[in-house]
């Protein structure tokens, strides 16, 4: 599969544009560590501007805003400032570091998953890539098993929980229409977003008007026990903050595969993605949390369920506000899921065996990965997710440290792509592994994760290290802060001038 779209001309993933070579890949590749999909991206077929970028956010953020809320603790008795300025917080906290990482996959056009080499090692890097592939499998299987409930809801009930399972119509449905975007390349999600994004948001208007004229709560919530401002509020809003950082982590280490789609390389200085993800992402995420909690308030719609269940409860009552709510749920799903989690997984798996696995091939693969998951999904609820979440974010930050270290404080932010590709250069370190990245990842790791309960294992008592529980709640930014000093310290001492220095 690996070799689908070589000498396809324009369409090579950038492999030669009109009959000339890549400008970053001089000299011919590894083919062991390269595919067409992995090269950098310079062709107009990639070329993503802001408002494509906008359309993916629109969708993620409506089913993640409903996600946060209704799994963060202690949410029924913030004001709804005071959530706003916890998601806020928790959006700094962990798109900065993203932001600071995805300057490299827009300069230089290069998917998360090989940028990653720059630090890790040509092999190593496959240490994050498939860290990240499992975690975008186990929510993927979460927002496909929502899509089957848009689905059942749009049917009538098709294929049911009680008749197959994730093995019913529906869900082989909602698997199928996944699987022929996502075989389009990237291409074809970019314009099945950009469709997408205006039925969702012609929905969520329809949903608030409905729901402001027939509904019987307030604008917007207003707890029955506020809790102030003072330090009580802080101390409440600590495992909060840490609820919706886990669910941002895994959102910020995505954002890089993203943006290399809208780079156009260092002949381009103004790229969309910058405008559309550095801007757009945090804007819209925070306006539909807004949207979100006043759509709860209005229609009385408590904390439990999903997003579809939310907005199918605000139109209740209204003639075809089923219809209206099903494809909702389908068109930001599919969307969401696609774009967070089969782009990333393709991306990750096709770059540990690049010879084999073109990324087509590996999002497939991940997208039957992921259904071997929506079982699970199908009978957890939104804080069983989140505890998932919240042990793979700790390992996520260490990531982010380390890659923010390498790339803006070793690198200064220049890179040898052509070298991405190969075994023997400044990016093989030993054996393509580079043990100081993998020595401060578990190190990091360890403190990020060693005092959660989910990082003893199901059924567990108590934390696998008790005395890491103060850790717990800011795993990610623990990992973040622990892997990247380590890094630094590991790698700035006593070592000469690194490539591109």
């Amino acid at each position: 599969m690996a070799g689908s779209r070589a000498g396809a001309g324009r369409r090579g993933a950038g492999v030669m544009v009109s009959g000339a070579p890549h400008p970053y890949a001089e000299g011919a590749p590894d083919r062991r560590y390269a595919n067409p999909d992995l090269l950098p991206t310079d062709t107009g077929e990639f070329r993503w501007r802001w408002w494509d970028f906008a359309a993916i956010w629109v969708c993620v953020s409506w089913s993640l805003a409903y996600l946060m809320l209704s799994g963060m603790p202690g949410q029924d008795r913030f004001t709804w400032p005071q959530t706003l300025l916890i998601c806020g917080i928790a959006q700094v906290v962990v798109l900065l570091p993203s932001f600071l990482v995805e300057h490299a996959g827009d300069r230089y056009g290069v998917p998360f998953a090989v940028f990653a080499r720059s630090a890790f090692g040509v092999r190593g890097a496959a240490l994050p890539a498939l860290l990240r592939f499992v975690s975008a499998c186990v929510f993927f299987g979460f927002q496909a098993d929502l899509g089957v409930q848009g689905i059942q809801l749009l049917t009538g009930g098709l294929g049911d929980s009680d008749s197959g399972g994730f093995f019913s119509p529906a869900y082989l449905v909602f698997l199928a229409l996944q699987l022929w975007i996502i075989t389009k390349g990237p291409n074809g999600l970019r314009r099945f977003a950009d469709l997408a994004a205006p039925v969702l948001i012609v929905g969520l208007i329809v949903a608030l008007l409905w729901a402001s004229a027939h509904g019987e709560g307030p604008v917007l919530p207003e707890p029955a026990r506020p809790i102030g401002w003072g330090a009580d509020f802080w101390l409440a809003a600590a495992p909060a903050l840490a609820s919706a950082t886990a669910l941002f982590a895994a959102v910020g280490l995505t954002v890089p595969d993203l943006v290399h789609l809208g780079s156009s390389g260092r002949r381009a200085e103004g790229s969309g993605s910058r405008l559309g993800v550095g801007l757009l992402l945090p804007v819209l995420m925070t306006g539909i949390l807004l949207y979100t909690m006043a759509l709860m308030s209005m229609s009385g719609y408590g904390r439990d369920g999903y997003s579809g269940s939310l907005t199918l409860h605000a139109l209740s009552g209204m003639p075809g506000g089923s219809l209206v709510a099903a494809t909702m749920l389908i068109v930001a799903t599919l969307c969401g899921n696609l774009g967070l989690n089969l782009v990333s997984a393709g991306y990750d798996l096709s770059s540990t065996a690049p010879s084999v696995l073109g990324f087509r091939g590996a999002a497939v693969l991940a997208a039957l990965a992921g259904t071997a998951v929506a079982w699970w999904a199908r009978s957890s609820s939104a804080y069983e997710v989140l505890s998932w979440a919240s042990l793979a974010e700790g390992f996520f930050g260490t990531v982010s440290g380390i890659l923010v270290v390498e790339y803006w404080i070793v690198r200064r932010t220049r890179l040898r792509p052509a070298d991405l590709y190969r075994a023997g250069g400044p990016y093989w370190y030993t054996g393509g592994w580079n043990w100081r990245a993998v020595v401060a990842f578990l190190a990091g790791g360890v403190l990020a994760v060693g005092g959660s309960s989910e990082g003893a294992g199901a059924g567990a008592d108590g934390p696998l290290l008790p005395f890491l529980s103060p850790l717990d709640d800011f795993g990610w930014l623990v990992g973040l802060v622990v892997a990247g000093g380590l890094y630094a310290l590991l790698t700035l001492r006593g070592r000469p001038a690194r490539a591109g220095d």
